[in-house]
């Protein structure tokens, strides 16, 4: 079973690394993150988990 309090709305992940939504997402989508770490729950609103977290923040420390 999944813990909820590992799991985020766009804008928790986005303040939390302190980018833009639309800038978050798109890395989301660059990266492939799979279905599992990473989903659109309606249009613009996806969930992530902590996995994606971790690689975005990875990705951006790159930058």
């Amino acid at each position: 079973m999944s813990d909820v309090r590992e799991v985020f709305i766009t804008a928790e992940v986005s303040r939390q690394l302190d980018i833009t939504p639309a800038y978050l997402v798109r890395m989301a989508k660059a990266l492939k993150l799979p279905e599992t770490d990473f989903r659109e729950t309606s249009k613009g609103s996806y969930l992530f988990n902590k996995n994606a977290i971790d690689k975005i923040k990875s990705n951006l420390k790159r930058k």
